[in-house]
């Protein structure tokens, strides 16, 4: 059971945020949202600007300086080219993410084969069952109101194929006796009653970064304190890159429209999608085969 502790955590937070909305309680979403911008601080972001140590060491003796530019130069190509093509860019992202969701996962849980299916599903609940929510973050990423009226027409059509889905994960974990793997799909379960943003800091924080976190500590033989503080100097950039980005981007006079948060996931989608590449790359460099 020890192995599950933050799973069961995550669950038990997840409920008693139900609990407490149902009951009315004013705080619940600034007591969720506290907790997940702290993990956000401390392993969200961190366990991607650790992208420099995972390429010196998968490739020992490659200049770090060059590495740090190319990284850059490609965050640069990736927001032209979303500001330029938000359909598109927009429809890799999410095709990158669920990917990036399951392989640290299912590399985490020794599950073999899949993870493409399951970070699809994973984000698909999240995604579906808010779709009124999730509009009008990506009306301010560029996507068209007439797409955003086809995913309200298709919301009944795409939560049903992403339930079926999660069903479909949970009977094959329960034949494989696999906790680990049914107390993530509990968690993604009660997604549909949490906010999208909420839903997805619980599962991008709680379940995904930890899972990368885990993987850094143990591949690369350091302790969490010793990862942090090499994070420490590319977190900081990371943040100031998407602060400034979200000034010039959103509103910087209201955090919470969504102007703001369009562009803090748009700058987030830039930042992450070297380094998917990267953990790929680093997972593979690294698993014993």
């Amino acid at each position: 059971m020890m192995g599950h502790t933050r799973s069961v955590l995550l669950l038990v937070l997840a409920l008693l945020y139900i609990g407490l909305d149902a009951l009315g309680v004013t705080w619940a979403d600034t007591f969720l949202g506290t907790l997940q911008f702290l993990g956000l601080l401390a392993i969200g972001i961190p366990h991607g600007a650790l992208d420099v140590w995972t390429h010196r060491h998968r490739s020992p003796g490659r200049s770090s300086l060059l590495y740090i530019i190319a990284y850059l130069i490609a965050i640069a190509a990736i927001l032209a080219t979303w500001w330029n093509f938000p359909r598109a860019g927009m429809l890799a992202f999410l095709l990158l993410s669920a990917w990036h969701f399951g392989q640290a996962d299912f590399e985490r849980w020794e599950i073999p084969q899949g993870e493409l299916a399951w970070g699809t599903v994973a984000l698909g609940m999240i995604l579906t069952w808010h779709v009124e929510e999730v509009n009008p973050i990506i009306g301010q990423m560029g996507i068209s109101s007439e797409v955003q009226a086809g995913l309200i027409q298709a919301q009944e059509a795409l939560c049903f194929i992403s339930t079926a889905g999660l069903i479909s994960c949970g009977i094959i974990a329960l034949r494989m006796k696999h906790w680990s793997w049914g107390l993530a799909i509990a968690l993604i379960g009660l997604t549909p009653w949490i906010p999208v943003l909420l839903s997805f800091g619980l599962y991008f924080i709680g379940q995904h970064s930890a899972s990368g976190w885990h993987h850094l500590r143990h591949r690369l033989g350091m302790s969490s304190q010793s990862l942090w503080m090499r994070a420490l100097p590319f977190t900081t950039g990371a943040l100031a890159l998407i602060g400034i980005g979200m000034w010039m981007l959103g509103n910087p006079e209201a955090l919470q429209s969504d102007a703001t948060i369009g562009a803090f996931f748009m700058l987030l989608g830039c930042i992450s999608i070297p380094h998917i590449f990267e953990s790929h790359w680093f997972l593979m460099s690294t698993t014993k085969r």
